[in-house]
């Protein structure tokens, strides 16, 4: 790399390499540590193609903790300590009750060991090639005409009869069906365009590129909890898992109860998620790719009488490459931009990328259209101009995290004061176990397999997920030589995930001058006691199935061997909330959908109360957790919206 591309300065990096080698040192098991590759190279090389914001954060970050540590004894700063203390210190702060020095531990291992399971090095002693199961030529999806800078910029205007904010699982469907019916519609998406050839590299670049705020967002609580996203033509669905469930008829049943959604039953749904459901090819994940994560699962569920099977997804052509989270090298996950948005396009709708919405614009009740930044590359992502669109019907489709705080910007949707609250996230752990023979667990479908036993006693419903190398170095609970001893084990280990269908809510709000979020949310101990549970299943599964020991991340009940020790698990357990560690995928509930005005932000028709032509198509409007992976019912919802949408606006579209 040329000096005048260089992030970090020496110091940085000399302090990073401190850090990193006290979570990642040489020898044991797994020989290779930080200070044998170039990881650093790979995270240079990655920083310089982001904003200049984002590099300025991550040296905050490592000059903080550099710094921070001379505070106390000895009085030196973390790179002149030996590594013995380094180790110790990083090991302190990645259990601590305080939420700072476990977030930027947690930030510096995420990382740190991106960059490290990229290099060649450490991908080959691994076993981790990349290989799909499938060895048959991938295929290629439609391309899509999206406008952006250099193309776009200045001040520009368009007209339309729908304007749709957000290409996600809410905004691609409301566009491609008010599009087929014959409306006018422009699409405003934030993030970038990418296809299929920008889903071979490493999935530390991916993710660097492709998800929000890359890959940092987290909800503020004990413990914190990260909360992934995309930013892409597509939206999350560019690098979800893919998994398609229907909202259960129960989950239904309670919002109709409880929250007046007439006419979202699970019988009136139905010709909808049909609907959905043949556009994205749902089907079962295929038995030959599904992956020896899946059937070492199956095994146990079998031998416990337990009820198991393969997920539906949507897919076309999968070939279980497992890495469906950093967007799909074969276009085989049937995503938004090879599904919903080519038809939207084919009908006449127009999409410009990495364009912004700041403002709604409204008249009195009435809204009249949005006003965009068109920003710029990445790497220097200023405003480059602005795009007006002028429409009778504004669409936010934004998500969970996002719609609130642009609706809460122009002071819109407030009159219920449940507007950023209400926030559920479907809060999700993994757990693994170690086998005698080698899996490589990350060689098939990434997610593949279901247990339901649980979901209907406990809201817990666990799914077979596989762990890229890569990500399972970030996320293991592990630092020094303990982390060196599961690198070792990894091509041994299989592993599953659980969600709960959480009780908890949290809230998001604006940070003060910034158009950033702020997520709070404490998980609560009757939430965290289901977890638990989950997780004593999920061990005895994998005993069931022949492991020789599973492994919960839980102080004090790291490894188990008997499912004598998986019973303290199962009531009245010792651990605490701020214990597990979580991530949740599936936020909801923040524009809370209902019949009065008085506790919802959004009527039945998907409109804003109070204002005409305001709609929102997202997971926003959830008023609870869906239970499941909530992606089909979002577009379920959307598409009885656009119905509605469309039907009245027929009379007015010459």
């Amino acid at each position: 790399m040329s000096k005048e591309k260089k992030v970090f300065t020496p110091s940085e990096h000399t302090a990073l390499l401190a850090i990193a080698e006290a979570l990642i040192p040489s020898g044991g098991p797994f020989d290779i540590g930080a200070r044998e590759v170039d990881f650093i190279g790979i995270l240079e090389r990655e920083l310089v193609h982001l904003e200049p914001s984002f590099q300025e954060q991550v040296r905050w970050f490592i000059r903080c903790w550099e710094w921070g540590h001379a505070l106390k004894p000895p009085f030196r700063r973390f790179s002149a300590l030996s590594l013995e203390e380094r180790t110790r210190r990083v090991r302190k702060s990645y259990s601590s009750h305080h939420l700072i020095p476990r977030i930027l531990v947690e930030a510096f291992k995420q990382l740190c060991g991106f960059a490290f399971a990229a290099t060649p090095a450490v991908s080959e002693a691994l076993g981790a090639p990349g290989d799909c199961v499938s060895k048959r030529p991938a295929a290629q999806g439609p391309k899509l005409h999206p406008q952006k800078f250099p193309e776009l910029h200045g001040d520009v205007e368009v007209s339309c009869d729908v304007c749709v904010v957000g290409s996600g699982a809410g905004g691609a469907v409301v566009a491609a069906e008010c599009a087929r019916a014959g409306l006018r519609v422009v699409v405003v998406e934030e993030g970038d365009y990418y296809t299929h050839e920008d889903f071979q590299g490493p999935p530390f670049q991916r993710m660097l590129r492709m998800y929000r705020d890359h890959g940092a967002i987290a909800a503020l609580g004990s413990p914190p909890i990260p909360v992934p996203l995309g930013k892409a033509v597509g939206g999350t669905t560019v690098i979800n898992s893919g998994t398609c469930f229907r909202a259960p008829g129960t989950t239904l049943a309670l919002w109709q109860r409880h929250f007046g959604l007439e006419g979202f039953d699970e019988e009136t749904l139905s010709p909808y998620f049909d609907r959905v459901e043949r556009v994205i090819h749902v089907k079962p994940v295929p038995w030959e790719i599904i992956g020896s994560n899946a059937q070492v699962f199956d095994r146990g569920v079998r031998a416990l009488g337990l009820h198991g099977a393969p997920l539906q997804r949507n897919i076309e052509g999968c070939r279980g490459c497992g890495v469906c989270v950093f967007g799909c090298p074969s276009d085989a996950k049937q995503a938004m931009h090879l599904s919903y948005l080519p038809l939207a396009e084919t009908a006449g709708a127009k999409i410009y990328a990495r364009c912004e919405v700041r403002n709604i614009v409204a008249e009195g009740t009435r809204v009249r259209g949005v006003e965009a930044a068109i920003l710029g590359p990445a790497h220097d992502p200023g405003s480059r101009g602005r795009l007006r669109v002028r429409a009778d019907r504004v669409v936010l489709a934004c998500g969970a995290l996002h719609t609130p705080l642009l609706l809460r910007k122009n002071r819109l949707g407030l009159g219920s004061g449940q507007l950023g609250k209400n926030l559920a996230l479907h809060p999700a752990l993994g757990v693994s176990a170690t086998f005698k023979e080698p899996l490589y667990h990350w060689r098939g479908t990434l997610q593949s397999y279901y247990v339901d036993h649980l979901h209907l006693s406990d809201g817990v419903m666990i799914e077979v997920t596989t762990i890229h190398p890569a990500m399972a170095l970030s996320a293991a609970k592990a630092v020094g030589l303990e982390l060196k001893h599961f690198l070792a084990e990894l091509p041994f280990r299989a592993s599953a995930g659980l969600f709960v269908s959480d009780t908890t809510t949290g809230e998001v709000a604006a940070l003060p001058g910034l158009r950033k979020s702020v997520i709070r949310y404490q998980l609560s101990r009757f939430d965290a006691a289901r977890l638990f549970r989950g997780m004593a299943l999920v061990g005895e599964i994998f005993l069931s199935a022949g492991a020789t020991a599973v492994h919960t991340n839980l102080p004090g009940l790291e490894r188990v061997t008997s499912r004598r020790e998986l019973n303290e698990l199962k009531s009245a357990p010792r651990w605490q909330p701020r214990d597990l560690h979580l991530a949740a995928f599936h936020p909801v509930g923040t524009c809370r959908m209902g019949s009065k005005p008085t506790n919802s932000v959004v009527a039945l028709n998907g409109q804003v109360h109070g204002v005409e032509g305001l709609y929102v198509a997202d997971a926003s409007l959830f008023p609870t957790c869906v239970g499941v992976n909530p992606q089909e019912t979002i577009m379920a919802f959307a598409t009885k919206i656009a119905e509605g949408i469309c039907g009245r606006l027929a009379g007015t579209v010459s």
